[in-house]
């Protein structure tokens, strides 16, 4: 245990203070985005735009905050809006596919699993999936207003500090968890039974058993900790490009997707409409791409070459 739990801590801390070291400058300059107005500035622009997505012109702002802010800065804007369930079940679709663009894809460009351009596509993909999706819902989608009131701070610069420290702590203590649980499992006489079973969940969605845990990481988690587990299971030989690649498209699309799902569901959207249809085209676009190395052929859209 001794061996474990010191081999954890070198290896955890080694990946928490590369991502702090990632996180800390783009949390700042996206506050300071927001908070300079630059959201109000940008948002009457983008207006005719959104009737084509179900929305009033008036969620431009939603929107802006989700894709430069993260998840929460988008609900922050929600209540004032008089939305219907629809609309905010419309609004959770895209920004679940593109929110925080800012940050999640400044990691994965530091980390050298993607290209600036890659925030593009997860921008243009959220914005099809919103069309699409404006096509598809029934008029009358079903929702309850949970908590009819954000629970918002007043901005400061001691606030966002704050909470930014918070945040690398929370992911550090993970990314620590993670790691223990894994060294574990390895050690662990029935480890290879379980390997053995995985193996046909990984080959289901064209992934090397290896390429597992930190796809789970991103998906339950994250893409700050999958992003770090995917960096420390890279550094040590575990993946393949194609492992990489397809686990990356797979964790933009669908990460952290209970918690995301759940802050838009507690303003009225419907929990399954936003669940099923990350879920699903996650699925869809990266088994696709395992298909013969077809994602070799979009490497265009911002995935690592090597």
């Amino acid at each position: 245990m001794k061996e474990v739990f010191l081999t954890t801590i070198k290896t955890s801390l080694k990946v928490a203070w590369l991502l702090i070291k990632i996180y800390i400058p783009f949390s700042i300059f996206s506050a300071f985005l927001k908070y300079s107005g630059f959201y109000d500035w940008i948002s009457p622009f983008l207006s005719p735009f959104m009737h084509m997505l179900g929305l009033p012109g008036k969620a431009a702002v939603t929107l802006i905050a989700g894709f430069l802010g993260n998840v929460y800065a988008a609900i922050a804007t929600i209540p004032a809006l008089d939305l219907t369930f629809r609309q905010i079940t419309i609004i959770g679709i895209i920004i679940g596919f593109s929110h925080n663009l800012l940050v999640e894809s400044g990691i994965l460009i530091k980390l050298k699993f993607a290209k600036p351009q890659f925030a593009l596509f997860r921008l243009l993909f959220g914005l099809v999936a919103g069309l699409l999706m404006n096509l598809i819902l029934p008029e009358n989608v079903s929702g309850a207003i949970l908590n009819p009131v954000t629970n918002t701070v007043a901005f400061s610069w001691l606030n966002t500090l704050k909470s930014m420290t918070i945040t690398c702590l929370q992911f550090t203590v993970i990314i620590f968890v993670l790691n223990f649980f894994y060294e574990i499992l390895k050690r662990w006489k029935y480890s290879q039974l379980i390997k053995q079973r995985l193996q046909k969940v990984s080959s289901l969605m064209g992934l090397t058993p290896g390429a597992l845990v930190p796809w789970l990481a991103g998906f339950i988690l994250g893409i700050v900790y999958g992003a770090g587990i995917l960096f420390q299971f890279n550094e040590n030989k575990s993946l393949t490009h194609k492992d990489a690649c397809l686990v990356t498209v797979f964790m933009v699309l669908a990460h952290a997707i209970i918690e995301d799902t759940i802050v838009f569901v507690v303003l009225g959207a419907n929990f399954w409409w936003i669940f099923i249809t990350r879920i699903s085209l996650a699925f869809i676009v990266m088994k696709l791409l395992s298909i013969k190395n077809l994602y070799k052929k979009f490497l265009w859209i911002g995935l690592s070459k090597n």
